[in-house]
């Protein structure tokens, strides 16, 4: 059994599995876990907890052009690459470089042509907990040029059902395939409309888009209220993947079934790596990759 490692802070405690850099577990004062857990292989499958990458979400025909040369991405889903393939950052043994009581630091080595992609590749993952917030900072370096676009990916449950607050105005439209088609259309009369707060559409996996270009400090892009706690996010990132979690499995003996947490990723927009108008993801040994993302949970009121 792999080993697990835990961090605390005065309000919130989280237990951590290096493969994948899985975050299993996370308690607030000492209430229940307040996102799904389990070790089932398909719950696994549905990238429970993981950090996804190196390119999270979908990527189009799995081929990425760089310089002029096509690259090949493994086909998962469909003629499409989803997170990266059967061989991503989620399912690798991250080494744990530094811990103690309140952090907890992992990194991971990709060899060039790993998932398909060019490009000698170190990234770190650090997690920090002070008071009720929980801290993820991501950095990635390179020897070669190479798109990189991380996310994390629990799966919430506050109770429910819960109510999404998300100031975006634009969110991307999807194909049959769950691809964006390119088009970045506005969230007026649409249910991606979360500016005022609502409950997720059972459909919605989609990306809603924050910003034009990652950010230098991270801001906040949402909130999710529950019966059993609120969750505010901030972040650097440009986009916020929501994925209302119909997908899900469902575990007897658990708390797991579909619609029974939800997954809220700060994130680079979907194979913005194919689409030119998008924000872009290629990073170089000159300019190397970071993401913030902060968590921070209250009581439900």
């Amino acid at each position: 059994m792999t080993e697990t490692y835990t961090i605390s802070s005065d309000r919130l405690t989280a237990l951590f599995d290096p493969i994948g850099a899985r975050i299993r577990a996370l308690h607030l004062d000492g209430g229940p876990n307040l996102i799904l857990d389990a070790d089932a292989p398909e719950f696994v499958a549905a990238y429970g907890g993981v950090l996804v990458g190196p390119v999270a979400n979908r990527v189009r025909d799995s081929r990425v052009q760089i310089g002029g040369h096509s690259y090949q991405m493994p086909q998962n889903e469909g003629s499409t690459c989803l997170h990266s393939g059967p061989d991503g950052v989620h399912v690798q043994r991250w080494s744990v470089t530094a811990r103690g009581p309140e952090h907890l630091i992992l990194s991971l080595v990709l060899e060039d042509g790993a998932c398909g992609l060019p490009g000698g590749r170190q990234i770190t993952a650090a997690f920090t907990v002070i008071g009720p917030t929980m801290q993820l900072s991501l950095h990635a370096v390179t020897d070669a040029a190479t798109p990189m676009a991380l996310a994390h990916h629990p799966y919430w449950a506050l109770g429910g059902p819960p109510v999404l607050r998300c100031a975006a105005v634009h969110y991307l439209p999807t194909d049959a395939a769950n691809l964006p088609t390119g088009q970045i259309a506005p969230v007026a009369g649409t249910p991606f409309d979360f500016r005022d707060g609502r409950s997720l559409p059972p459909e919605i996996d989609h990306n809603l888009c924050l910003a034009s270009a990652r950010r230098d400090k991270p801001e906040i892009v949402a909130t999710l209220t529950g019966d059993k706690a609120s969750l505010t996010i901030e972040s650097t990132e440009p986009g916020l993947q929501v994925y209302s979690g119909a997908g899900l499995p469902d575990i007897p003996g658990t708390d797991i079934a579909p619609y029974a947490g939800c997954a809220l990723e700060p994130q680079d927009w979907p194979d913005a790596v194919n689409t030119p108008t998008f924000p872009p993801v290629l990073i170089t040994p000159d300019s190397p990759y970071r993401q913030i993302t902060r968590y921070t949970l209250q009581p439900a009121t």
